[in-house]
């Protein structure tokens, strides 16, 4: 199958920033830069979207700013909503892992774990359809910022169980055993259930039952 999300440019054309990553979703990046620490502190750009756009080919229009507060042990997600995301934990450490929602993507279902936080000072960019989860890890709160080129209108989006193992197995399992999840979190479908309809699971060979 091919990937109709292909980048505007090659991770080794000579335009490519040097600050992106790509993923095991190529479209889902990992943007990170340089920290000035000096005596009073530290200073960090934490994004510019020009660097973002030269990679993506298109202009990003930011709309929405949020603030997600967790407490030890937390755990969201997997949500998808119908638009971007730039992601970055302020405060905190956070295992994220993001999984591909897209029904028509050539990684359909793959899941890919990256710590975020104040000890991997990280950025994230999802493109559309990317089913968003993270755990808060260690002994306090995260703060975790993102931007949204879409408003919150409070409509229903996708959603799959954030213990579903067709997931789970594919990054190692959450490292919390006793989690705080809410009720909606704790009854979503999993990813079979959700699209088994619409995907042909067996041509994903990530996408395993055990």
């Amino acid at each position: 199958m091919d990937n109709p999300y292909k980048l505007a440019i090659s991770p080794n054309d000579s335009a490519w920033p040097k600050m992106i990553e790509t993923t095991d979703i190529p479209d889902l990046l990992v943007y990170k830069r340089e920290t000035f620490k000096d005596n009073r502190g530290f200073f960090r750009e934490i994004v510019e979207l020009r660097d973002l756009e030269t990679v993506l080919g298109k202009k990003i229009e930011i709309t929405q700013w949020n603030h997600s507060n967790s407490h030890p042990r937390v755990i969201r997600g997997f949500h998808a909503e119908p638009w971007e995301k730039i992601i970055y934990a302020v405060k905190g450490e956070v295992m994220a892992v993001i999984v591909d929602f897209r029904t028509d993507s050539s990684t359909f279902g793959k899941a890919v774990k990256i710590m975020l936080g104040e000890t991997n000072r990280k950025t994230l960019y999802l493109p559309k359809g990317m089913g968003n989860s993270f755990c808060a890890l260690g002994d306090k709160d995260v703060d975790y910022m993102y931007m949204l080129t879409g408003y919150f209108e409070g409509k229903t989006t996708p959603a799959v169980s954030w213990k579903d193992p067709m997931l789970t197995n594919q990054f190692g399992g959450w490292p919390i055993t006793d989690p705080i999840i809410s009720g909606k979190d704790m009854n979503y479908p999993t990813l079979k259930e959700k699209f088994g309809s619409e995907v042909n699971f067996s041509q994903f060979p990530w996408l395993k039952e055990e």
